[in-house]
């Protein structure tokens, strides 16, 4: 199957899809930090085989990417060949917390997170314990000079969390986390899986056994689980 790849300016980033003669379901594909779109490309490319159309945009950071993420849908809901209702966001690490975000403020029908944090204050205090030199350690002191301590700045920490917003998530959502992630630890997808379900959301976590963070390596293994999950929904 060709797959075509075309640069976008208004948001920018790239499509990837087979065809657009006919209304297909659409992601968009957010990737992790310190990276660009072409490092998620593998997962464009796949989805887009699967008869999906996917939108890789570029993003800067948490600053910016929730924004980003809610412009790319918006562009998605209107792309001749998309179905509007059967739109929805994946993302990789920041990725995944942009995606559960983003879904809190335009309505998708489902949203997958792949090692992504959902309660920031709680990864900050596992990531500084980490000694100095560490990514880990980089990660928490980055945190720290641009938000403070915990402690100090609640509310600014609630606000870049998923958890805090967990009623206001939409669509159905896919929680999928590496057992040896030692940047973001599977607790943490745990703890969004237990508040969704309490709430009596449509929601699956899967913790992938010998993953680390990203789940680099593993790819593959992500995408036959949102296939799956996308085909029990009726969406793909």
């Amino acid at each position: 199957m060709s797959i075509s790849k075309v640069k976008t300016q208004d948001v920018p980033g790239y499509l990837y899809y087979s065809s657009l003669a006919e209304q297909k379901p659409a992601t968009v594909v957010l990737h992790a930090f310190n990276q660009k779109p072409e490092d998620v490309e593998y997962y464009s490319k796949e989805l887009a085989t699967l008869g999906m159309v996917a939108f890789a945009p570029r993003y800067t950071d948490a600053s910016d990417g929730v924004a980003v993420a809610i412009r790319a849908i918006r562009k998605l809901k209107v792309l001749s060949g998309v179905d509007p209702e059967r739109l929805g966001l994946l993302g990789i690490s920041l990725g995944g917390t942009v995606s559960l975000l983003a879904s809190t403020q335009e309505r998708v029908r489902f949203v997958v997170s792949v090692g992504g944090w959902v309660d920031l204050a709680d990864l900050y205090r596992f990531l500084s314990k980490f000694p100095h030199g560490s990514p880990q350690k980089y990660i928490a002191d980055l945190v720290r000079s641009t938000l403070g301590e915990p402690d100090e700045n609640r509310e600014l920490y609630e606000l870049a969390s998923p958890i805090t917003y967990v009623d206001k998530i939409s669509g159905s959502v896919l929680l999928i986390h590496g057992s040896e992630d030692s940047m973001v630890p599977a607790s943490q997808s745990e703890a969004l899986y237990r508040k969704l379900k309490e709430l009596k959301y449509d929601v699956e976590f899967h913790l992938v056994e010998g993953g680390t963070h990203t789940l680099s390596g593993m790819e593959s293994t992500v995408v036959n689980l949102l296939s799956k999950f996308l085909k029990e929904r009726n969406i793909l």
